[in-house]
This record gives structure tokens, sequence and C-alpha cells, in this order.
């Protein structure tokens, strides 16, 4: 058989078509991201940038505590409900899981409050005399009395984007494409429409605080699009307490391994942006992440796409075999990222500018660390299917424990370039850990530390 004849059925195939309309769906999101890095260095002063990467790392963050790690357990837990048909088990999960999200936001808004509220009483007695100085900016600069909205954006917006993401994990659960492929991209367009709102009435003249307003109003704006895909009454009917309550504690000890995981993934990912102390290193060093978009976009494709798949299966060969369908078609699209190169380099010296010409040499070092990430991300995907949490946690603590080593020794002394190295060699460090897990699940059948898989809902 000719490669040709190889691939005109993959092309026909129901899954292939999923695949696109999940892509389309998640894609409109990034590309909005994407035009917001293109287009903020050429509206933003290079400082202004940088503390608008620092906020969204933070956004991000808080957006790891707000989903309390429904995201992928949601999709864990209601896949078997919705296989065997049952309404009941369906309407538990997701009423447990509901108790769960508000449960979270909750936390996280009186944590917010009393702790703004405490820096605002201490430079309140500051003022007054009673404290020889006010409360150091240093330590959390969005702390500061000036920008206490700054930190309140980037609360709203970790919340806004968890619930998103939540919802998200419902049509995920029930393979809705098509609906997830309409609704989704009214994220992007709405923040779009807000940024240009913004720029319309400033006259151009625009602050990172207008970006963000419009990175973190989007979401909850689309969260009442939502309910014109999906019926609300879903979540308003009543589940006796004896069929939910039992499911709490289960999803939370789950989903603080989960939690954990996020939050070291997102702490890894943004360590450089979190420790580089310089505003114009940290602009330099976003517009060297510009390609990550893209490859977010194929990260969160494949976990939509894989997950649902992984929880069906149940022995290592049954993950053998899959691990091999999926290599087999995915080695070769390597080569479609080769061209990037070339391409993004010169992207980034004619739009940015020579201001940002350093950011070309640690693109060519973060280049190969996006790439890499699509080849090791069903491995990850795999282990919360098989209930491994923990394993999922430790594979992020390495990555994030390794980052801030190499980028307390590397960019004190190399700069950005040091961070860009620390950033790929915290991911070999994980991706190792990974590879380890599997020689031990595919050579004994156990993973280290092994936690039996749950019993299903």
């Amino acid at each position: 058989m000719n490669p040709i004849q190889k691939i005109t059925p993959l092309l026909a195939s129901p899954g292939l078509r999923r695949a696109g309309l999940l892509f389309s769906a998640r894609a409109v999101n990034p590309v909005v991201s994407l035009v917001f890095s293109l287009v903020m260095p050429r509206i933003l002063t290079v400082e202004d940038f940088g503390v608008y990467g620092w906020a969204l790392a933070r956004i991000f963050i808080v957006q790891a505590f707000a989903e309390i790690g429904l995201q992928q357990s949601l999709v864990r837990f209601l896949v078997p409900a919705l296989r065997k048909d049952d309404e009941n088990d369906f309407r538990a999960v997701l009423r447990a899981s509901l108790q769960l999200k508000l449960y979270a936001l909750a936390f996280i808004f009186a944590v917010t409050g009393l702790y703004m509220g405490g820096i605002v009483l201490l430079n309140q007695l500051a003022a007054s005399g009673v404290l020889t100085h006010s409360f150091p900016p240093g330590l959390l600069p969005a702390a500061h009395p000036d920008q206490l909205n700054l930190t309140w954006i980037i609360v709203l917006g970790g919340a806004g984007l968890s619930i998103l993401t939540y919802l998200d994990a419902v049509l995920v659960a029930h393979e809705r494409f098509t609906r997830l492929s309409l609704w989704l991209p009214s994220v992007g367009v709405i923040r779009f429409l807000l940024l240009a709102g913004f720029l319309l009435g400033m006259g151009g003249r625009l602050r990172a605080e207008h970006v963000l307003y419009a990175f973190a109003l989007g979401p909850f704006v689309s969260i009442a699009f939502f309910f014109c895909f999906y019926p609300a009454k879903t979540f308003l009917l009543k589940v006796p307490a004896v069929n939910w309550r039992p499911l709490v504690p289960r999803l939370l000890r789950f989903n603080l391994w989960m939690l954990a995981a996020a939050f070291m993934a997102i702490v890894s990912d943004w360590m450089e942006v979190l420790i580089i102390s310089e505003e114009g290193d940290s602009g330099h060093f976003n517009a060297a992440r510009m390609p990550m978009q893209g490859f977010l976009i194929l990260l969160a494709t494949m976990g939509s796409l894989l997950l649902p798949r992984f929880s069906n299966l149940q022995t290592p060969a049954e993950f053998r075999a899959m691990f091999g369908r999926i290599y087999r078609y995915l080695l070769p699209v390597i080569f479609l990222f080769l061209p990037g190169f070339i391409i993004f380099p010169y992207f980034i010296a004619n739009w940015y500018g020579s201001d940002f010409l350093i950011s070309i040499d640690v693109f060519y070092i973060l280049y190969p660390n996006f790439i890499l990430r699509i080849y090791f991300a069903p491995l990850g995907v795999a282990l919360v299917a098989l209930d491994q949490p923990r394993l999922v946690a430790i594979e992020a603590a390495v990555r994030m424990v390794a980052g801030f080593v190499f980028n307390m020794i590397l960019y004190p002394t190399e700069g950005i370039i040091g961070a860009a190295y620390a950033s790929l060699l915290a991911q070999v460090c994980g991706w190792t850990f990974l590879v380890f897990c599997y020689y031990r699940f595919f050579s004994v059948g156990k993973f280290p530390f092994q936690r039996d898989r749950l019993p299903e809902i």
C-alpha cells in the first residue's frame, strides 16, 4: 500500500473530523492571544509589555487554583457515567463537581479580599505613623495600593478562565465537539472586540491594564453564550444529597493531586517570566515565547481527544497499542514544525523591530522545547486516565524544582539566554521521569508509587 492509500482513509475518518472541529474551536482563543502578543509590542512600551506578561503568568496561577483539578477529572468521571447511560450517576458527578467549583471560587475571593484588606490596613498604619514603613511592594508588586485594581483583574481573570474550562470539560465529556467549536471561539472574539473598543476609546494610547481588562472580561461574557449550546437546567436539577455528597471527598482527593500538578505545571511553564526581574527582559522573553500560543492549541486539542479514549482502556497492552497508533501518525508531523526555525525569527525581527533582536536568540532555545512537548503530551494525559494524579503532580514538581534551580544558576550569569536554557533543561527532567514511569508500567505492569485505579462511580 502506497503512502497516498494509507493517508486517504485517515483523512476520511470520523476521528480526524472530530480533531478538526476541536482544533478549530481551540484555535480561535490562542490566535487572538497571539494577536495580542503581536500587537502589544507595537502599542505598549517594552516595560508595559513586561507588566502584561507578568500579570498573565499570575492569572494562569489563579486559574490553576480555581480549577481545583476539575478540567481533567470531570472528563475522567463523567465519561464512564455517560458510557453506561446512567443519568443518576451523571447528575451526581456533575453536582459534586459544581460544589467543589463553588468552594474553590469562594475560597479564592475570600483569601484575596482578606489579603488585600490587610495590605491596605498596613499602609494606612504606615501613613499615620504607627508603622515605620509601608508594606514592601517588591514582595507582591500588584499589592501596592496604586495597583490594587491590577490584582483584582488577575483574580477575576483566573476565576473566569476556570469557569470556562469547567464548562469546556462538560462538552468534551459528551464529545459534543461541534457545539464546542461554535461556542469556544466566542471568548477570543469578545476579547478582540473589547481590545478594539479600548483602542478606539483611548485614541490608540493603551496601557497594560487595558489589555488585561479585555483578557479577563472576555470569559465572563462568553459564559453566558454557553447556555445557547447546553441546557442550563442540567446544572439546576435537584439531586438528592445522598447521591452527590459522598462523591465530593472522593473528587477532592483525586483533584488535590491534579490541583497541585496544575499549579506546579503553570509555575514551571511561566517560571522564567516570574523570575526575570527586569521588565525589559520580561518583554523580550515574552516575544520569544510567541509561538507557544500555537502549541497550546495542539496540546489542548490532544488532551481533549485522548482523555476520553484513554479512560476506556485498562491493561498495559491496550495502552501500548494505543501509544503505537498515536506515535505512528505523530512522529512524521515533526517535519511540519521545522520551517518555524526560519519563519518565526524573520517575523520577530521585522514585526517587533530592532529592540527585540535578542528575542531571536532566546527563540532558538525555546522552540525545540515547544516541539518536544507535543510528543510527550500523550504520556501525561494517559496518567490521568490511569488514575495516577500523584505521578502527574510529581512530574510537574520535578519540572518546577528543576526550573527554579537552573534559573537560579543560569539567569544571574547569562540573563534571559540562561533562562531559556533553564526552561529547556527543566522540561528534560520532567520527560525523563515520564519515560521512567512508563518503562516500569510496560515492564512490570506497575508504575512507581503505584496507586490502585479508582472503580467507576
